[in-house]
Formats: structure tokens, sequence, C-alpha cells
């Protein structure tokens, strides 16, 4: 009889043991293992797709810029387009119809103020002209090339004169009503007349190099050439300036 209430006591302890090892995490604070919650599988791809900046390197279209893609450009800018995807204007702004006019003009404005003066003045005045029409053309890469050779050919000007130099003739005081288009106060210095002969070749000389210049310059580009043979054909038409006699 004492061995049959042992072995009831025992089973009786063993399953209050089971009911209690059982509980025992809930009351812990521990919950058992649940289903993951749909809203946090999901979570990952939300927050790479908010770390996503439309106008950065982190676009994986193909087209856009994206690493993936092994072709797109930086940022997902199309080069062709602005950042607000319109058309990109900045290479038509590079040459316009307007720019090649006010070129052409201050040219014009060369002839016209240098003819005035007497022959010994005038390639002084032809390389002041020069100086400023480059000082005045647009400051953009299509006009890079016009403006060094305009700006060279402008200083073997003043080297011409600077060699042929007459001493005992006044400096030209130029009118400020001379011409609006450039510096109001500027002069001409003189190159000795038993020398005009020879001076005005070589001016005719440089003349013909910056013309030729700018046309071999553009053959590469066809808008350009447009531009620049307009130019050309103006600069050297300052030759008749240089005429001796």
């Amino acid at each position: 009889m004492g061995r049959v209430a042992a072995s009831m006591a025992w089973r009786v302890a063993l399953a209050v043991s089971v009911a209690l090892s059982s509980t025992a995490p809930v009351q812990a604070g521990l919950p058992r293992a649940t289903a993951p919650d749909p809203a946090d599988a999901a979570s990952p791809y939300l927050l790479k797709i908010q770390s996503v900046d439309p106008g950065t390197d982190g676009g994986t279209d193909p087209g856009t810029g994206g690493d993936n893609g092994g072709g797109g450009n930086k940022g997902g800018r199309d080069p062709g387009r602005d950042g607000l995807g319109r058309p990109d204007r900045v290479e038509e702004r590079r040459l316009t119809r307007g720019d090649i006019d006010a070129i052409l003009k201050d040219i014009r404005s060369i002839r016209l103020e240098c003819s005035n003066y007497d022959q010994v003045y005038r390639i002084d005045c032809l390389r002041q002209g020069i100086e400023n029409v480059v000082a005045r053309m647009p400051d953009t890469p299509e006009y890079r090339d016009a403006k060094q050779i305009l700006t060279r050919a402008s200083r073997q000007l003043n080297t011409i004169v600077t060699t042929y130099a007459d001493p005992d003739a006044p400096k030209l005081e130029v009118p400020r009503t001379a011409n609006p288009r450039f510096r109001t106060r500027r002069s001409y210095r003189a190159v000795k007349r038993t020398a005009l002969p020879k001076a005005l070749a070589k001016a005719r000389a440089v003349v013909d190099e910056a013309a030729t210049q700018l046309l071999r310059s553009a053959e590469n580009s066809e808008r350009r050439y447009a531009h620049y043979q307009q130019i050309s054909t103006a600069i050297d038409s300052t030759k008749v300036l240089l005429r001796s006699g």
C-alpha cells in the first residue's frame, strides 16, 4: 500500500513539473516562436527602395546610370537632356546668328575707323581693333580657337609696330566718338614712313596667316566652319587698310 502511494505521488509530481516547464517561458516574458510577420519580411525591400536617389549612382536601370547596366551614364542623366528631362540646349547656344553678326560688325568697324588715319598709324589701329574683337567674342569653347588665332595676330602686329616705330611721330589720340564699339580712350603709334612698305607687307602676311588658320581650325566641324569662314573673310578684308601707296 505504501509502495502504491509513493508511485502515485511521484506521478503527480512529474505531471506538475511538466506543466510548470511548459508555462515558465511565457511567465518569463519569452514568447514562443511564431510565423514571420509579412510586414517584417517586406521591410528590407522597402528600405532599399527608399534609399535610392533618382539623381545619383544608385539607380539600377541599365539605361539610366545603374551599375548593373554597364553602359549607363553616371547619375542616371541622359547626356542629351538637362536635369528636368528636356533636350540639352547648351551646344545650340554656343554658335548663334547674333554672335557671328556682332563679331562681323566689330571687324567692319575696324575698317571704318582705321581707314580715316594716315597709313603710318593703321597697323597699330588694326592691332588694337583685333584685340578688341577678341575681348568681345563669346567666351565659349566653340570660339576658343578663333580667339587664340586672332590674339596671336594682334601680338604679331604689335611686334611689327614696335620694330618699325617712329619715335619722332606723335601718338594719334583717338576721339571718343571714333568707334563706339570699342574703348573710348586709346591712341595709336606710328611706324617710320621710310619703313612703311616693309611694315605693311609684313602686316598683310600676318592677316593672311590668320585668315587661313581660321579656316583650317574649323575643318572638322561643319557648324563651326560656317562661322569661322565668315570671320576669316572679314579679317582678310582688313588688308585693304594695308595697301602701299
